[in-house]
């Protein structure tokens, strides 16, 4: 490990301790918000965690904000499918930090460009982030940022199966807040699993089904391999959003059960009346089960069809060992 490193604020070197409690280790990775290193804890021998900094360039009043809300909303939600917020603080200079859980694995999107998942994987983490999605939604939060890259795969507690992480609130609609105020056509997102409403900068038709969207598209990724909206620049990607039809998914994954390929379908329709009320729906939809009540539910799911949902190969060989105490290696992957 390099002897030191320099955090956008030019003040976490290896060593430096933060608020008398985390000592840095290292840098995770780094892109244009900020950037996360491993840390441990100075009073909890063997606990690690990562500690995301805001870059001060992008520091403005909108960005503190949702950064700020970032860690507000996934401690107010406490799903064990969401990322866990640990603390929320500034540096002495003033720059803002978030102190996560450690996650140690890989991103849906990193999972995704060895190839479509199985069946029962796909199942098993649509249910996991279903039910994390189900839960903002019944304390009036749309994530309006699912994507693959906001997925982190962890393996779980039997050493066998995935854990599924939502990451990334940050630009989450809470209803009534005045926090964040954008501009009516402002455009907030990743345009390829973005609903119409969102993409057309529509932010009064933003609500659950805008995440309905845009886990429909994951899915459809999931079990083609290839997003559902493709295009060389975004406005072209945007275009297809608002205006083409969405690929068969039954050609682009071939052997799918019917049910689901128009239960995917359903949650990419263009008019959000057109689609699924709420995310349990689609949830029960493709897999045939309910998801349970309450904000701390977790199970991987039942296929349609009866078959348990299992992840033993693919995404669960693949992911790295989730570390609440002391971790052995650095994660592969955070979102900066």
């Amino acid at each position: 490990m390099a002897a030191m490193v320099h955090s956008p604020a030019r003040s976490l070197d290896v060593g430096s301790v933060i608020a008398d409690t985390y000592t840095v280790e290292g840098l995770i990775g780094k892109g244009g918000m900020g950037a996360v290193f491993i840390a441990s804890h100075a009073r909890l021998p063997g606990k690690k965690v990562a500690i995301k900094v805001l870059h001060p360039d992008v520091a403005d009043g909108d960005s503190l904000a949702r950064f700020k809300r970032e860690a507000e909303i996934a401690s107010r939600l406490g799903h064990p499918n969401i990322v866990a917020v640990h603390d929320w603080n500034q540096l002495p200079d003033g720059t803002p930090y978030i102190v996560y859980e450690l996650l140690d694995g890989e991103s849906l999107a990193d999972r995704l460009r060895r190839g479509p998942l199985a069946y029962d994987e796909a199942m098993s983490i649509l249910r996991q982030v279903g039910s994390a999605l189900a839960a903002a939604h019944r304390e009036g939060i749309v994530h309006r940022d699912l994507k693959p890259q906001n997925i982190f795969l962890v393996q779980a507690d039997d050493g066998v199966s995935v854990k599924a992480k939502v990451l990334d609130f940050g630009i989450s609609k809470i209803r009534g807040s005045t926090t964040v105020k954008t501009q009516d056509t402002a455009m907030l997102g990743t345009p390829q699993y973005m609903a119409p409403e969102q993409a057309t900068g529509q932010h009064e038709h933003v609500d659950g089904r805008t995440d309905v969207f845009a886990l429909g598209a994951v899915v459809y990724e999931m079990f083609a391999g290839v997003p559902a909206f493709q295009g060389s620049t975004i406005p072209e990607v945007v275009f297809k959003v608002v205006y083409e039809e969405t690929p068969s998914l039954a050609e682009k994954a071939p052997g799918l059960p019917p049910h689901v390929t128009a239960g995917v379908h359903r949650a990419l329709a263009k008019k959000s009346s057109d689609r699924w009320d709420d995310v349990g729906t689609f949830v029960e939809a493709l897999t045939g089960s309910p998801l349970a009540s309450g904000k701390r539910s977790i199970v991987p799911g039942v296929a349609a069809g009866g078959a348990t949902s299992s992840t033993g190969s693919g995404a669960g060989a693949s992911a790295a060992k989730s570390t609440g105490g002391s971790a052995k290696s650095m994660p592969t992957k955070w979102f900066v």
